[in-house]
């Protein structure tokens, strides 16, 4: 008989299921099904551009989709959630290099990475605690 989930629990997967659609739809929508011009001109101001930029982006997008179905199934949380928060370092780093005027746009794209790393974050923590430390 299973156990309804604890508080802490419920916590966890609402980051994680949150984590997981952001990275689903960072893949999908702006880098397969509607490439923006500036996200091509980022890319290519990169020099990191393999056959085309809109290739690169469309590569990156399916690779950002597959982390976001990862980290909705819920395996490997901890791993799932320590790569995204690698890969969201990495990104975070070249495109402020390659656009420094990303720190203070008005969108919130970089209030929203660190929103993402803070969930990633409880993720991990959260995934490492027994389910008798969960209970509230």
């Amino acid at each position: 008989m299973n156990a309804a989930p604890s508080q802490l629990e419920r916590v966890k997967i609402a980051a994680r299921l949150a984590l997981g659609l952001i990275w689903l739809y960072e893949g999908l929508v702006p880098k397969i099904l509607f490439l923006r011009a500036d996200q091509v001109a980022l890319v290519e101001r990169s020099g990191l551009v393999w056959r085309s930029p809109q290739f690169t982006l469309q590569i990156l997008g399916l690779a950002q989709a597959a982390m976001g179905f990862w980290l909705l199934t819920g395996l490997a949380e901890r791993r799932a959630s320590i790569l995204a928060s690698v890969w969201m370092c990495v990104l975070i780093v070249l495109v402020v290099i390659n656009n420094p005027s990303l720190l203070v746009d008005p969108y919130g794209a970089l209030v929203k990475d660190l929103s993402l790393l803070a969930s990633a974050y409880a993720v991990w923590v959260l995934s490492g605690q027994k389910r008798s430390d969960q209970n509230p």
